[in-house]
């Protein structure tokens, strides 16, 4: 492909795709500390008491305060100011689905929030990040940005080969044209394995949801996991199965054909690559057995770089250090969207000049 060919395909994806960068990008940005946002709020915060209740005494006072119907999820907090939030589903709405917003140290329900969050500062955030809050065809759009998002880069490296000469350019004194060109490049080039890292993990997850992994709606049915059940008997022996397990969330059986009930976390000693939930046991209901296993310590090197994908598009791995870098760093697309556009804005108006300055041929 000539370089031509390569220019005019980057300018018009990037026309195409600039105005959801700079939506991602400033979104994303904010997600990195997304929940200390939200603690910051204060619509999550609870008093923080010295130790959390044991988890089958929440879940028997989460039934008492609650209409009857069925537990699906519950999310444990990372921060200890902050309540856990729990998914249920009523019994005389079932496709109806709250979640619930539960002080860990007291066993009150302190409020409640739509399904997908987005009466939340973090879940609108987030929602926006990943849907744009078009559900499911929103997240395919997000996918197909993701896949656009990876072509500028690479493009962006072609037309740039030989970008060390103009590596940290940047001419104030000139055009505004020459200026956003000399930005566009200085945050495409020094930021290229940042764009990489975010263009690729976002598209796994949308290929591995929509195409590898897809999740049908499925009917509720409720009561499949006993009240007299112990979940804290299930995370003991979790613990032993997979020491230093940590746990961060606990998925309910409410499908049918699925009684299983699965305790999602990582290990005390992990490295900052592991996701939270990477490591897992699921369990059958009925006869507490090991249903399947996952300790992402002893994984192979494919499913460890798979998990390794959500601090790495989250900037969580060496905590404030790289938290800090992600936050800065979240803003190029939005930078390279706002700049690109403004180049192909300008390049079009000096042009529509140029030929407004060209006399008519009057001879024969």
């Amino acid at each position: 492909m000539k370089a031509k060919t390569w220019y005019q395909v980057h300018m018009i994806l990037g026309i195409l795709g600039a105005s959801f960068l700079l939506v991602l990008g400033v979104t994303g940005s904010l997600l990195v500390y997304g929940k200390e946002l939200q603690s910051f709020t204060g619509s999550h915060s609870v008093k923080l008491g010295q130790d959390r209740l044991p988890l089958d005494n929440l879940y028997k006072q989460l039934l008492v305060q609650v209409p009857e119907g069925t537990v699906a999820g519950w999310l444990l907090s990372d921060l200890k100011e902050e309540a856990d939030q729990v998914w249920f589903h009523n019994l005389e709405i079932p496709s109806h689905e709250v979640v619930y917003l539960m002080n860990p140290y007291d066993g009150q329900v302190i409020g409640k929030l739509k399904e997908d969050r987005t009466d939340s500062l973090y879940g609108f955030l987030l929602v926006l990040h990943y849907s744009l809050f078009l559900g499911g065809f929103g997240y395919c759009i997000i996918g197909c940005v993701a896949f656009i998002y990876l072509f500028l880069t690479i493009s962006g490296i072609k037309l740039y080969k030989r970008f060390w000469v103009s590596l940290f350019r940047l001419r104030w004194k000139e055009s505004m044209q020459i200026l956003f060109s000399d930005l566009h490049k200085f945050v495409g080039i020094n930021a290229v394995w940042f764009h990489l890292i975010l263009a690729i993990t976002g598209g796994w997850w949308c290929v591995r949801d929509i195409i590898i992994l897809p999740h049908p709606e499925e009917e509720v049915v409720h009561h499949l996991w006993p009240a007299q059940n112990s979940i804290d008997q299930l995370v003991d022996q979790t613990k032993k199965e997979i020491p230093g397990f940590r746990l961060g969330y606990i998925s309910f059986p409410h499908h049918p054909n699925e009684a299983l009930i699965g305790l999602y976390g990582n290990r005390f000693d992990s490295s900052g690559l592991e996701s939270r939930y990477g490591s897992y046991i699921r369990y059958d209901v009925q006869s507490k057995n090991i249903f399947d296993k996952v300790d992402m310590g002893k994984e192979g090197i494919l499913n460890r770089v798979l998990d390794s994908f959500r601090p790495l598009h989250f900037g969580t791995f060496a905590n404030h250090f790289s938290k800090v870098i992600w936050v800065i760093g979240g803003l190029s697309p939005a930078i390279l969207a706002i700049s690109g556009i403004s180049i192909f804005y300008i390049k079009r108006k000096n042009k529509r000049r140029r030929i407004q300055k060209i006399p008519l041929n009057s001879s024969i």
